[in-house]
């Protein structure tokens, strides 16, 4: 999980970084690098930087106070600092509440931190805000992974068929359907392994109450022979 999270944080903090930048600084027509290709995490723009980066608050022109605690949360997110990132994830939630980048990146850094209940509370939260489809598909994805995390395998397996039927809904998202039908046999072989052993179990304390009552009884005979 640590090194998806990674690749995905570092991903979506560089397009957001891209899509703000004047256009003087964009790269020139036909030499784009495939997103593939893109930096490591720990090259991502300084956002920090008031002499390299031009600002705007609307984030038309420039880079917006939301994006640059985006990139905050992202740097200190690959140095291994997770009370930082959580810090600037959530301010940048405080600074625009409507957008899903923030709380997925939030989920990401409280997972990371151990907190599988604030990464619930992010990841749910940010299904209802405004990101494109394949952001929407990733949060569906970390849902239905957090839900075997925490050993829900009902509904586990009911996320897992919502991701899986968005990226049918939706071409666009592009994901891991392989993924989530493997995941729903793998429920289900462990619930029915579960129901098993219980089956086994009951029939185990059975027999041994069976044995100990026929020992007790033995007894009783061996001393009436006495």
């Amino acid at each position: 999980m640590q090194d998806r999270s990674l690749a995905v944080v570092a991903s979506l903090a560089l397009a957001v970084v891209f899509s703000a930048a004047p256009a003087a600084a964009q790269p020139p027509a036909g030499k784009e690098k495939p997103q593939a290709a893109a930096p490591e995490p720990a090259a991502a723009p300084d956002a920090s930087s008031t002499t390299t980066t031009r600002k705007d608050p609307n984030g038309h022109t420039g880079i917006s106070p939301y994006t640059e605690q985006v990139l905050k949360g992202q740097a200190s997110f690959v140095a291994r600092d997770i009370p930082g990132a959580i810090a600037a994830f959530q301010e940048a939630i405080k600074l625009d509440a409507s957008k899903m980048l923030g709380f997925y990146l939030l989920g990401e850094a409280m997972l990371e931190s151990g907190n599988m209940a604030e990464a619930e509370t992010a990841w749910t939260t940010a299904l209802g805000k405004k990101g494109v489809d394949e952001l929407h598909a990733k949060v569906l994805f970390c849902l239905a992974d957090l839900r075997e995390r925490q050993k829900n395998l009902q509904a586990a397996k009911e996320a897992w068929a919502a991701y899986s039927a968005f990226l049918t809904s939706n071409p666009k998202a592009t994901g891991y359907p392989a993924t989530s039908t493997e995941r729903q046999k793998q429920i289900d072989r462990r619930v029915k392994d579960e129901k098993d052993y219980v089956a086994v179990k009951e029939r185990i304390v059975q027999r041994e109450a069976e044995r100990q009552k026929e020992a007790e009884e033995n007894a009783k005979k061996d001393k009436m022979n006495r």
